[in-house]
């Protein structure tokens, strides 16, 4: 099988998609990317692995009116939801949705001016087959847009917080456990960690032209008085995420790391040891953070992340 991502219609991987999707792109961004994408309306739109919609009703204001927006996906019961929202949001033209795998879409070639996907290749064993695939369907001239992140870049950002300063050498570690356990996914056929970089060059060697990506400015920092929604509702996360964790989900967590923390060359002994360190300073940590929410004086601050929005588009046939 090429597509080897879990069930993303999973009660606790469904609430993660929603919730880390309300504030990821900023308004201005999107207004930005689809005048960069030419986006218009009347045009045929595909989203491949759609989950519930998010970019087509992200995207709708920019291209909607008189245009058909295809999402596919491999779940069943995301795409059975999808279909209750659309309505919502997709007046004025027409959203329809089908399942399929990625790496052999259920649509003929030619058919799409705007194909497109988010945090989907970053899942796949074979990504280049996904986006052969996006290639094959997006009309001559049409353009591909994939949004995903390098998440190995990223975990090197040093966050400031009130109650995390790790030292170079425990950053350094935790970041050589991270190289390893990515490797081990890559390895295991779960997908690349740090595919966001990559994409540029997979979109040359598909014979893509006009190549270019922008870089998501939304940043995420959190400082009393909690002012802006974006803050309320990430401490909210932050609330229920550290509240709401049980011990099953910890083993099955705990569980999936060792798995691909072996296949990347890293041995159980260092596994257990870092285990074993990081789960004690992890709670205390995490009542650390509850006590000082509780007291309006918890602070931190990341440097951004590594999420790009790559375009390309098919050459026009001669």
């Amino acid at each position: 099988m090429a597509d080897k991502r879990r069930d993303w219609s999973e009660k606790d991987l469904k609430k993660h998609i929603v919730d880390q999707r309300k504030y990821l792109w900023r308004t201005s961004t999107i207004e930005r990317i689809a005048s960069w994408l030419d986006l218009s309306c009347g045009i045929t739109a595909v989203d491949v692995g759609c989950g519930l919609g998010f970019l087509g009703w992200t995207f709708w204001p920019h291209f909607g009116g008189g245009s058909t927006y295809v999402g596919i996906d491999c779940s069943l019961k995301l795409l059975r939801e999808a279909e209750e929202m659309q309505p919502e949001w997709s007046e004025g033209g027409t959203a329809l949705f089908a399942n399929g795998s990625a790496c052999s879409l259920p649509l003929p070639d030619n058919c799409a001016d705007w194909t497109m996907c988010q945090t989907l290749l970053m899942h796949l064993e074979f990504p280049l087959d996904a986006l052969s695939e996006m290639f094959r369907i997006t009309k001559p001239g049409g353009v591909i847009m994939c949004m995903e992140p390098d998440n190995i870049s990223s975990s090197l950002s040093m966050p400031f917080s009130s109650v995390d300063s790790p030292s170079i050498k425990e950053k350094l570690e935790q970041f050589k456990m991270q190289m390893i356990w990515a490797e081990g996914r890559k390895k295991l056929g779960k997908g690349d960690w740090g595919i966001g970089a990559k994409v540029p060059k997979m979109m040359a060697d598909l014979g893509l032209i006009n190549i270019d990506a922008l870089y998501n400015d939304s940043s995420r920092f959190v400082h009393p008085p909690y002012e802006t929604e974006v803050q309320k509702y990430g401490i909210e996360i932050m609330r229920q995420s550290i509240k709401e964790k049980d011990e099953d989900t910890k083993k099955l967590l705990r569980k999936e790391y060792r798995e691909c923390f072996l296949a990347g060359g890293g041995s159980l002994s260092t596994f257990y040891r870092h285990i074993k360190s990081g789960e004690a300073k992890r709670e205390q940590y995490e009542a650390l953070i509850l006590d000082q929410l509780e007291n309006n004086t918890f602070y931190s601050g990341i440097n951004g992340s590594n999420f790009f929005c790559i375009r390309g588009f098919k050459p026009e046939e001669e």
